[in-house]
């Protein structure tokens, strides 16, 4: 897959590879070590809930930091401060002091939430909205992929090898890197207005109405945040699957984790030569219905193989999706807005994320685990509809 020939997106690119890698490492090694410190699945669940938290509620207001401020300087102190959080995690070594790793983590989500908006909004600006832009979002699809299936697996070894310490320093030194990197990249920044605290409400209102303006963008919020929703139940239903319906150890379910990552990588290698030629409307409708036709191969199949056939088949359609998804906020949002919209985006994925892990023990409380399986695999495919409807656009002003 070809990287765009552009100095200032490689310097980014790269950047966001190893500090990618790092955050993966400890995706794992961190919830491990907080059930080791305390032996309590409730302070691990904590731990998860503390990572996603940050998005929710702060995801739109920090849209309106990335629409005023320089973004390549919030990329940098974003992943300074994400370094000075994974910091804090080196100081919960006992049961007694797991508060610093909920501290680190809160401080590296909190910074997460400006880095992601101010990297989706810095790249057009580096690379305009034209192929380059296609290639660089199925690059930096493709590479995220790769890092997901690394990292977990790596960052556990690493955890049985050098423990706690080893990881987190690794992963610091990973955003240290990143932020030197981007400190070499050299974008035009339009003069912003000033930022005025009394004022924040007022912009975030402007941001959220040029969403409700653009059918197109408003239509694309409504069918991902369902898609993700009933993504977020099937994740969360993986280990009773895997447990009970295979009758394998839970330890099993890192090969249908595998084989959801290589079909990411796939569809991210693909995903380029889909959007440019065809329709968002067309490429995103026809993404969530294969997305969830593999999902009942997945939790139907009667092996582990099998499972793991259907995890790969969900997953390149899955990757097509989230790089048209991103391309087309990048392309139909103003640049004076891009930063909230893209925000939007990001809040209303992590809200999604999180209803769907508590509806789904409702779901399977009501129905049984393979019935409710199923009800959530049709969701999926019933978006698919969903997104044909909500896109649709008689001017053909935004379809593309």
């Amino acid at each position: 897959m070809r990287v765009p020939q552009n100095r200032d997106f490689r310097l980014l690119w790269t950047g966001g590879v190893i500090s990618g890698l790092g955050s993966w490492l400890l995706i794992i090694a961190v919830p491990v070590q907080v059930f080791r410190l305390t032996g309590s699945p409730l302070a691990t669940g904590l731990t998860v809930a503390v990572e996603s938290l940050p998005a929710m509620l702060l995801g739109p207001w920090a849209g309106v930091l990335v629409d005023h401020w320089n973004r390549r300087r919030i990329i940098v102190g974003a992943n300074l401060a994400s370094a000075a959080g994974v910091g804090l995690i080196l100081l919960g070594d006992t049961p007694a002091r797991v508060g610093f790793i909920w501290a680190g983590l809160l401080l590296e989500a909190v910074a997460v939430v400006l880095l992601q908006p101010a990297t989706r909004s810095i790249v057009p600006a580096i690379l305009g909205t034209g192929d380059d832009l296609v290639t660089a979002n199925a690059v930096s699809a493709f590479t995220g992929g790769a890092m997901r299936l690394i990292g977990p697996p790596l960052g556990t070894a690493l955890l049985a090898w050098g423990g706690i310490g080893l990881v987190a320093w690794l992963d610091a030194a990973t955003y240290l890197v990143a932020a030197g990197l981007t400190c070499l990249v050299r974008v035009a920044d339009p003069p912003r207005p000033a930022l005025v605290l009394r004022e924040v409400p007022r912009h975030l209102v402007d941001g959220l109405r040029h969403l409700r303006r653009s059918r197109l963008l408003r239509g694309m919020l409504a069918a991902s945040w369902v898609y993700w929703a009933a993504n977020a139940a099937l994740t969360a239903l993986l280990v009773p699957f895997v447990v009970q319906r295979l009758g394998r150890d839970g330890g099993d379910l890192g090969y249908v984790i595998a084989g959801l990552g290589c079909g990411f990588l796939v569809g991210s290698a693909v995903s380029g030569r889909l959007i440019g030629p065809y329709s968002t409307q067309a490429v995103l409708t026809w993404s969530y219905g294969l997305v969830g036709l593999a999902f009942l191969l997945l939790f139907n199949a009667p092996t582990l193989w099998v499972a793991v056939l259907g995890a790969a088949a969900a997953g390149v359609p899955g990757s097509v999706a989230m790089v048209a998804t991103q391309h087309r906020i990048q392309v139909a949002a103003p640049e004076e807005v891009l930063g909230r919209v893209g925000a939007v985006f990001y809040a209303s994925d992590a809200t999604a994320a999180v209803a769907g892990a508590l509806i789904a023990p409702l779901v399977v409380a009501v129905s049984g685990l393979s019935t409710g399986l199923n009800a959530v695999s049709v969701l999926v495919i019933a978006v698919a509809p969903m997104t044909l409807f909500l896109l649709r656009d008689p001017a053909g002003a935004e379809s593309r």
